[in-house]
């Protein structure tokens, strides 16, 4: 294998066809995560193939979201729905899939290529073939264009960012595993160098690289959600960093997160991070994990929480990432602990609750310095709180020994005036 191979590895009627494509679907059960493969959908530039996950018992007159997977180096559409467990949660949650896939002819370990100009400049190349296949999405099913998000890891993920730096008005989110930031490098020189973490910018640099792609573009731009471990070998966590510092600047938020919840979701390799923007929006949400290397987190398993397999490019982490980053993009409803998210020091009486499920029990985990008054195993708990700010962890763990995890909940002390 030659030195240029070797470092692209690390890169890593409308309705009668939709009715057909469906059909195909459920005619067997064993088809439901089925990937249909598209081969003319436009002005193919950058020489891809589509495949499209449609979700079962689709209603082709409702307009639905849409996810974009793109896969890393070495996988293809295939693999990547298995392991990710995307099309499953379609099935489940009613939106479609579309998985652009890489040709070995274009790349012998199957990289998109974020690192060359002619493919991460707008309309050109790979980028303008993804956004096809978009297009061909929109003008053949019914897509909801308010509601396109786009994912990837590895290569793919560090061209889910050119997708959104090139065409930020197509996205309302984006969630990037080991990724970089938009032309971290161009050519295969540079980006190794940006992989390695040795690429580093002024927030307002790497800005300027994203706005020069639209100069004309007055929208906001895509939620950025960014996963990097912090043993990745592979990409460099300074990678993580770099991608916060051009997202935050083009969204006008700042580089201090207003919220850090440590042992997210009760998981104590995970740190969360938020940054808000002036109108107090999620502008970015950095997940820090801990003990990672070069892959997604998954939790096989049976349980309606858990998914996603392990692999050469996967890791358990007891944390279903998909399921995590469709509750970060809004495709599904997040369970969350209801109750104060700004109390006073030492306030007294203070109720959370989740919502009660028969025959399930609760492990509620509270600030060292908070008391709880009422704790009892149940839906609810009631704490008279401490002097500091903390976060509340609830589990529910119903009557088969499966496990819920609600949202970790931030809370934060008012500042005495």
């Amino acid at each position: 294998m030659n030195k240029t191979i070797t470092i692209s590895l690390f890169f890593s009627s409308k309705k009668i066809i939709s009715l057909f494509l469906i059909f195909s679907l459920l005619f067997n059960s064993a088809n439901s995560q089925k990937l249909i493969r598209v081969k003319h959908f436009g002005k193919n530039k950058g020489h891809l193939k589509m495949y499209v996950h449609v979700p079962a018992n689709v209603d082709i007159t409702k307009p639905l979201p849409m996810v974009v997977m793109l896969h890393g180096c070495l996988q293809c559409a295939k693999k990547a729905s298995a392991q990710t467990g995307w099309s499953k949660l379609g099935d489940e949650n009613n939106f479609y899939v579309l998985y652009p896939q890489q040709r070995r002819i274009n790349n012998p370990m199957r990289c998109f290529k974020f690192h060359k100009r002619r493919h991460n400049n707008k309309n050109r190349g790979e980028n303008y073939s993804i956004a096809q296949m978009i297009e061909y999405m929109k003008k053949n099913y019914a897509i909801n264009d308010k509601e396109v998000y786009i994912t990837g890891l590895s290569a793919g993920a560090a061209f889910s960012v050119v997708m959104m730096a090139d065409y930020p008005e197509t996205f309302k989110s984006g969630a990037i595993f080991a990724g970089g930031a938009y032309k971290m490098g161009n050519g295969y020189i540079s980006a190794a160098m940006g992989m390695l973490g040795w690429r580093i910018k002024s927030a307002e640099k790497w800005g300027s690289i994203v706005r020069k792609q639209n100069p004309d573009f007055k929208g906001e731009y895509p939620q950025l959600i960014i996963y990097q471990g912090n043993k990745d070998m592979v990409v460099n966590r300074r990678n993580g960093i770099e991608l916060m510092k051009q997202w935050t600047n083009i969204r006008n938020a700042p580089m201090t997160p207003s919220e850090t919840i440590n042992s997210f979701v009760n998981v104590n390799d995970i740190q969360r991070n938020v940054y808000r923007d002036g109108n107090n929006k999620e502008a970015v949400i950095f997940y820090k994990i801990n003990k990672l290397n070069h892959a997604l987190l998954v939790d096989p398993g049976k349980c309606p929480m858990q998914g996603g397999k392990r692999g050469f490019f996967s890791k358990d982490k007891n944390y279903f990432s998909t399921l995590w980053t469709a509750y970060d993009f809004g495709l599904i409803a997040t369970p969350v602990i209801i109750g104060k998210t700004e109390v006073t020091k030492h306030e007294q009486g203070i109720t959370y609750t989740v919502p009660l499920s028969a025959n399930s029990k609760y492990e509620w985990i509270y600030p060292n310095n908070c008391t709880a008054v009422k704790n009892d195993n149940s839906n609810t708990i009631t704490l008279n709180w401490g002097d500091s700010s903390g976060n509340i962890n609830v589990t529910e763990i119903d009557f088969s020994g499966c496990r819920k995890q609600f949202k970790t909940l931030f809370v934060n002390i008012k500042q005495e005036h």
